[in-house]
């Protein structure tokens, strides 16, 4: 999650891209059905193993650039090429989008699950880079470690979705949103109509601090377009009460997709945004600064989401 509010106008007017295709492209393509292919009702329960071995090699990524992720820097490209191979080794169809911004090259990572209607998507989304100062751990790879999991989870289900399921992984989006703005505004005439929902985390491994229980919260979206309800009956089930009106400030990736008129929403294991945690943009921010309760709950909480949306 970013520092503050950036005009989406500067940041494109700094923004030069282009566009790298690896693996096959998201809009529409794979399979449109599969034969014997089990369909799962309820998602698997995933582990909070699941996705610390995530952040553990994000950690290891960031120890060996500076101790940082931030874009330009080998810790970010070892996240992208690592994001990748996780997901293309589980039957993901993938594409990377490279761009620059600021003089620096970074990229998205888009990953669709190649089954279920097309033009009915269900999007989840995380970003991928740190800020300089630290290895950004839980901002954000707490997020982009669970959608991992989540990935595996659908692809050891062998799911057949009755909608189309597709995850972004951001770059750029400590300098203002930029990846998750660039996927949006290069999206194809219509495509943007396709999809029925973007749900966004970013920040969802916080420990207790201070005394306190973590305090998960719902985007503030969420609760007039009816996405935050499968998030609410799974907290719910967990004995955990929820923030249900988070105002981001539009501060993280699920901007752009607002923008475009795209329903959102997202999870986060903060209370409100002045108190996002005392590693915060900080070199604290590594393998300490993660609950794994933490972890287990959101990667659970994705899953009740996606598949509850997607139609499972």
């Amino acid at each position: 999650m970013r520092v503050r509010k950036l005009a989406y106008a500067g940041v494109a007017a700094t923004l030069t891209a282009a566009l790298a295709l690896t693996g096959t492209a998201y809009a529409g393509t794979g399979p449109a059905t599969a034969v014997a292919a089990p369909v799962a009702a309820a998602p698997p329960v995933i582990s909070a193993d699941a996705s610390m071995v995530h952040l553990q090699k994000l950690m290891s990524f960031a120890t060996a650039s500076n101790n940082t992720r931030v874009i330009g820097s080998t810790g970010f490209t070892s996240t992208v090429t690592y994001i990748k191979q996780q997901l293309d080794a589980l039957g993901w169809k993938t594409t990377v989008q490279n761009f620059t911004t600021g003089g620096k090259a970074a990229a998205n990572v888009v990953a669709e699950w190649p089954y279920g209607d097309a033009t009915h998507v269900i999007m989840a989304g995380a970003h991928s880079d740190s800020v300089s100062a630290g290895p950004g751990i839980n901002d954000d790879g707490s997020g982009v470690a669970a959608l991992l999991a989540n990935a595996a989870a659908i692809s050891q289900a062998k799911l057949v979705p009755a909608k189309r399921i597709r995850f972004g992984f951001w770059g750029a989006e400590e300098q203002g949103d930029v990846g998750s703005g660039y996927y949006v505004s290069h999206l194809a005439s219509g495509e943007s109509k396709k999809i029925d929902a973007y749900l966004n985390f970013d920040m969802i491994g916080n420990k207790p601090e201070n005394g306190r229980t973590v305090g998960w919260s719902l985007y503030v979206e969420g609760q007039s377009n009816g996405l935050n309800a499968p998030f609410q009956t799974y907290f719910t089930s967990q004995g955990i009460t929820v923030n249900p009106s988070l105002n981001t400030d539009d501060r993280s990736d699920h901007a752009a997709f607002k923008r475009a008129g795209v329903k959102v929403t997202g999870v986060s294991s903060v209370r409100s945004l002045s108190a996002l945690g005392a590693c915060y943009h900080k070199a604290c921010d590594d393998l300490t600064d993660v609950s794994t309760s933490s972890m287990a709950l959101g990667s659970n909480a994705i899953a009740a989401a996606v598949w509850s949306l997607a139609g499972a």
